[in-house]
């Protein structure tokens, strides 16, 4: 309770900043994961590990939109709520298409597989870079989580749900190769497994395209009380959703 308060009481500047160093790693994470990913890929002739590495780089082009969405907010000169609301809405819209592309390749991937009776990876490499990578992502996804619900920020929610569909593909290919060791019949439940994300992928995607698209758009993540608690004595100008600060536009 206590340390939810002191969260709250950081001001929008720090939290934007903090904003974009998450990003920031989170590109070069996914690059560094990606890459080897890919390599290893086609040493192993691995199509799931390549896959796996393709979508890191779908969580470097979502990390991109956060980074430029809140670089614009701390670098132009007129900060009102409908410059915010425009950023938002650009970034959201941009994070959406990217999930649609996501749940296209998990789907692709995922019956090819079960097609061409694909069986899991079991390298060591991939288990080796699965397991690094569920631990890193999983505490990223927790750190966006928070600071959307604290800048109140559509993007920033959009990217920790591209965080966590990164955890959710990863987890099933780590488990699908554990369990291919003890039972080779398995083989097909990692696919299948896949298939039903790409659905939920879809949905987000869909969702988050519909939400910058409406009119009743507000820039927010959909929760009245993530709002950022502003003290009196500073300049507020609160407009769907967002508080700026006049110390903030300094």
């Amino acid at each position: 309770m206590e340390l939810s308060t002191k969260l709250k009481s950081i001001s929008r500047k720090k939290l934007i900043k903090v904003a974009i160093i998450v990003s920031i790693f989170t590109f070069f994470w996914n690059i560094i994961e990606g890459i080897p990913s890919v390599y290893y890929g086609i040493e192993n002739d691995s199509i799931s590990l390549i896959f796996f590495g393709i979508n890191s780089f779908v969580e470097v082009s979502s990390s991109c939109f956060v980074i430029l969405r809140f670089l614009r907010e701390i670098t132009i000169k007129e900060k009102s709520a409908v410059n915010l609301i425009h950023y938002e809405r650009k970034a959201t819209f941009g994070i959406g298409l990217l999930f649609i592309l996501l749940a296209i390749g998990t789907f692709s991937d995922a019956t090819i597989a079960l097609v061409k009776n694909r069986r899991p990876d079991s390298t060591l490499a991939g288990l080796i870079i699965t397991t690094i990578s569920l631990f890193i992502m999983a505490i990223l996804w927790l750190v966006k989580f928070y600071i959307a619900k604290l800048l109140n920020s559509s993007t920033m929610a959009s990217d920790a749900k591209c965080s966590l569909s990164c955890i959710q593909t990863t987890l099933v290919v780590f488990l699908g190769s554990l369990l291919y060791f003890v039972w080779k019949d398995g083989w097909w439940l990692d696919s299948v497994a896949s298939l039903i994300l790409s659905i939920f992928f879809a949905k987000e995607g869909l969702g988050m395209i519909l939400w910058a698209k409406s009119k009743d758009f507000n820039g927010g993540c959909c929760c009245d009380e993530c709002k950022i608690t502003i003290p009196s004595k500073e300049f507020t100008n609160e407009s769907n959703g967002y508080e700026i600060s006049q110390n903030d536009n300094k």
